[in-house]
């Protein structure tokens, strides 16, 4: 789906939002105000904030591009890490919401949202873990399921880091250092 200006500006203002003070922050109301608009104007873009949620985790997910198909294996593995550094670092309230599914949870609908966004991108990674394992660029005894919560929770958790410390360092920076790190522990041999 195609946002208009102001879907924009209305989904970043509740990702503010939830940052801010959690999903029970994120009312049509504190929307209305932080936007300078009635809540009617919300609702010309919106049915309900159930939709302005949902269309937040979709931005999201559609925030990471494919990788391109002459990357292959690990490097689309770091291509796709490095998008979503690139992706917080330029939205940074996305470091206190992106990976802070506890935010959603007493929201059923969202968790599951959240889930499936998650098992995509477990399922499109795997492909290039499996390549990586076949051309010899990473380890074979490790399974596919566990390679992604291996990369993916450092990954997490540097986001968590540097969201908590307020942008205190070069977050793409660290993510090539972490990149080069699990390359070495991935390693064959290793």
């Amino acid at each position: 789906m195609e946002l208009t200006r102001r879907q924009q500006e209305i989904v970043r203002t509740a990702l503010e939002l939830i940052a801010a003070g959690g999903i029970q922050n994120l009312t049509i109301r504190n929307l209305a105000d932080r936007l300078g608009l009635t809540e009617p104007a919300i609702y010309r873009h919106f049915r309900n904030k159930a939709e302005i949620v949902r269309t937040l985790i979709g931005e999201f997910d559609r925030g990471i591009p494919e990788p391109s198909p002459e990357r292959t294996g690990f490097e689309a593995v770091a291509a796709f890490t490095r998008s979503r550094f690139a992706q917080v670092a330029a939205q940074p309230p996305l470091a206190k919401v992106l990976f802070a599914e506890e935010l959603f949870m007493e929201e059923p609908e969202f968790a599951r949202l959240l889930l499936d966004m998650m098992h995509r991108h477990r399922e499109k990674l795997g492909k290039h873990f499996r390549e990586a394992q076949s051309s010899g660029e990473i380890r074979t005894d490790i399974p596919e399921e566990m390679l992604f919560r291996l990369v993916f929770g450092p990954v997490r958790l540097l986001v968590k880091q540097w969201g908590l410390s307020g942008g205190a360092f070069d977050l793409r920076e660290k993510g090539e250092e972490l990149i080069r790190v699990l390359r070495i522990l991935l390693a064959p041999g290793s």
